[in-house]
């Protein structure tokens, strides 16, 4: 259905080796692969960002532990930016990034999904396309086409050994590129020393995603979703994987973050006390990434993702209110 993706997708494994053997693992088994590499690889290097007519360079160094991850951040073009962000186990599993203290959803670094929802729906056609070389590794091409107007088509090139993804890129339906991140130098470690994680300045931004911290509930349930919020019909694909709760100031107001995904795409949807005139509504976009957000039973509801527009809105339409258990 889907046919704009550029013809340079389908005609890349025709100029690569054709080295695809018979007991090769399959396109999801890669994406399986390439979501375990995410945590359980330490890895440091310098990758390029690219977001419409906008191109980033970012030093990154990441440390796998425990399941989950740390890693710093620092922007070598354009305004100077520094990130510290620790993710535990479960968060990264399921695709849990954080916010940056702009409230921004930071796009810095590889994202991880909960890729075994792809088994849940043909939303997305796989597809290995050949070989490549990315920062001097070999890597594997992996397209995930998507079958319709509510979801990019993603393709990665994945470490041969590892599965980390050197490269990856967005495209949205009619095939234009949105999005791309690919490594121009990679350094694979076991071990970093703990000085490489440490903040560089004083204005560094501090992101810490703990699903075991700061929890009312660890899971929402069908009767009271979590305090009282919960979604009505959702995108095709995708469904609700993981909820937190904090409590803000002297505790008596709670925030709230749900994760939304379909196996690829992922979408945040944040639950805050409305704060008068601080308040929006309405939507945004910057490069693949849109947000929608609303007022409503007096908080400030914001769905944020790379995903088209329609989506990220259908998700925020989605979203409501029926008050908690013994209001």
């Amino acid at each position: 259905m889907w046919r704009g993706l550029p013809l340079v997708l389908a005609a890349t494994a025709l100029c690569l080796p054709a080295q695809v053997l018979a007991d090769e693992a399959s396109p999801s088994e890669w994406l399986e692969r390439m979501t375990t590499s995410l945590h359980a690889e330490s890895y440091q290097g310098t990758f390029v960002l690219q977001r419409d007519d906008r191109i980033d360079t970012i030093r990154v160094v990441h440390v796998a532990e425990d399941g989950g991850y740390r890693e710093r951040l620092e922007t070598l073009t354009g305004a100077e930016r520094e990130i510290l962000r620790s993710v535990d186990r479960l968060s990264a599993i399921k695709g849990a990034r954080g916010a940056s203290g702009d409230g921004a959803q930071s796009p810095l670094g590889p994202a991880g999904a909960p890729v075994s929802l792809l088994q849940e729906h043909d939303l997305y056609s796989l597809d290995i396309q050949g070989l490549d070389r990315v920062a001097g590794y070999p890597c594997t091409l992996i397209l995930a086409r998507a079958r319709d107007a509510l979801r990019y088509s993603h393709r990665y090139c994945l470490h041969m050994d590892s599965a980390l993804p050197l490269l990856s890129e967005l495209y949205d339906p009619k095939g234009k590129l949105l999005e791309r991140l690919a490594f121009t130098d990679l350094e694979l470690s076991g071990e970093i020393a703990e000085s490489e994680l440490e903040p560089t300045t004083d204005q560094a931004e501090h992101i810490e995603v703990r699903a075991d911290r700061g929890h009312k509930k660890p899971q929402w349930d069908d009767d009271n979703g979590l305090g009282g919020w919960k979604f009505g019909e959702l995108p095709p694909g995708f469904q609700a994987v993981a909820a937190t709760e904090r409590s803000l100031g002297n505790g008596d107001e709670i925030s709230r973050h749900f994760v939304l995904s379909d196996g690829l795409a992922s979408v945040s949807v944040y639950v805050e006390p409305a704060d008068g005139e601080k308040s929006f509504e309405g939507t945004t976009r910057a490069g693949a990434t849109h947000a929608a957000a609303r007022v409503m039973a007096g908080h400030q509801v914001t769905a944020v993702g790379d995903v088209p527009h329609v989506t990220v809105q259908q998700v925020l339409d989605a979203v409501y209110y029926q008050g908690a258990a013994g209001d």
